[in-house]
């Protein structure tokens, strides 16, 4: 029991991480540090509540986790209901995780892939990007091995040059960075409880970061006037759905992304983001460790 009770300590701090970034304003002006601390504490949470399960499943066994679970199948009648039921329920939710991420990520590659045979097709190349002959503006990235930025002809009628480079800028920052794999994680748990209110909010909130992550990589280069007019320019006159596994510059909440950028907020780097990320890392490290190790 004793595994349990840490493994739910560990849990508890990353819950308790959680509700902070939730409640935090300097996350929109630092997201990167916001996004790291998010992907540590959703780790620590997941690995916590799987060991957690574990951990009272097989406390009769005194060992730790991994140790007790090769011994499963050969003492598996030691175990009372309540035990077993704890460990069945802990391999579920871990393989019904694995099992989750690696659909999410198939569909997802073969969304992507169908997408680009399909640009191959209607995309004529541009210096800049690959072009499509549509009228609504729309501009996004399509990830992958060799990331495509494209670009509709409504888009470069509706934006001026400057504006243009500024959102091209941005669209290049999220193929340069990986945001899709920021995000992957976190999006295929949505899929998994798509009724959930609190993991719905969780996801959009690491969308707009990560796209608050790109709008500062591309306000460095081209100023954050430009961007934030094309932005206007493009919640003004609506933007065409964004395709499966794409990162689209208009996708998330338009206004908040102006505002900011526009009255960038000058708060100090929060004092507490080191003492967090020290708690969750040891969190997440003593929560690893006693699937090893006997306590």
């Amino acid at each position: 029991m004793i595994l349990a009770w840490h493994q739910l300590a560990a849990g508890a701090t990353a819950v308790a991480v959680v509700a902070w970034l939730l409640r935090s304003r300097w996350t929109h002006t630092h997201p990167r540090a916001a996004l790291v601390l998010w992907q540590i504490t959703g780790l620590t949470l997941i690995v916590a509540t799987i060991g957690a399960l574990l951990g009272f499943g097989l406390a009769p066994f005194n060992r730790g986790l991994l140790p007790a679970l090769f011994l499963l199948p050969a003492r598996v009648g030691e175990l009372d209901v309540w035990h077993f039921a704890a460990v069945a329920a802990g391999l579920t939710l871990a393989g019904w995780l694995v099992v989750n991420q690696v659909l999410c990520l198939r569909s997802t590659a073969r969304a992507r892939a169908r997408h680009r045979l399909l640009l191959q097709l209607v995309a004529r190349p541009a210096p800049d990007a690959l072009e499509v002959d549509h009228p609504i503006a729309v501009a996004y990235c399509l990830p992958g091995r060799t990331p495509r930025i494209v670009v509709s002809a409504g888009a470069r009628r509706l934006l001026t040059d400057t504006e243009l480079d500024a959102v091209l800028a941005h669209e290049r920052a999220h193929a340069r960075e990986r945001h899709h794999l920021v995000v992957a994680p976190f999006q295929a748990l949505r899929r998994l409880l798509p009724g959930s209110a609190l993991l719905t909010r969780v996801v959009a909130t690491i969308e707009l970061l990560v796209e608050m992550c790109a709008d500062d990589r591309a306000a460095r280069t081209h100023g954050r006037e430009p961007l934030a007019s094309a932005l206007e320019r493009f919640h003004a006159h609506g933007v065409a759905g964004t395709p499966a596994g794409a990162l689209a510059v208009a996708d998330t909440p338009v206004q908040a992304r102006i505002r900011r950028l526009r009255e960038p907020q000058r708060s100090a780097f929060p004092a507490m983001w080191p003492a967090a990320c020290l708690v969750v890392l040891t969190a997440l490290g003593t929560s690893a460790s006693l699937f090893a190790v006997p306590l």
